[in-house]
């Protein structure tokens, strides 16, 4: 059971935020769609004060992800399962990292 829970949670954890922050910035960056910031609201996060500041957290989180994804591909070709675990339990301090960034306002 674990051979197969921990590689797909560890994998699909980190692909998704991944794809969502990869797919967020590169539509800002590349694509014209306008950041949906909220620069005068005093409840925003502190990243919505700009669009600069917005896409650099975009791209911060999305390199972690992405690094914690292809981590996992690998380790699980070559069923190291210790580093599977790791990079699934990385996966979830980075979820609790944009939680965090998440609440500093």
């Amino acid at each position: 059971m674990n051979r197969f829970f921990v590689p797909f949670a560890a994998i699909m954890s980190s692909g998704i935020f991944a794809y969502s922050y990869w797919k967020e910035w590169l539509a800002i960056r590349w694509w014209g769609e306008q950041a949906v910031i909220f620069p005068e609201n005093e409840q925003a996060p502190y990243f919505h004060a700009s669009e600069a500041i917005y896409l650099q957290v975009l791209l911060a989180f999305a390199l972690v992800f992405s690094l914690i994804f292809f981590a996992s591909i690998i380790y699980t070709f070559k069923r190291n399962w210790k580093a599977v675990f790791f990079c699934f339990m990385f996966s979830m301090l980075a979820i609790f990292a944009v939680m965090v960034n998440g609440a500093i306002k």
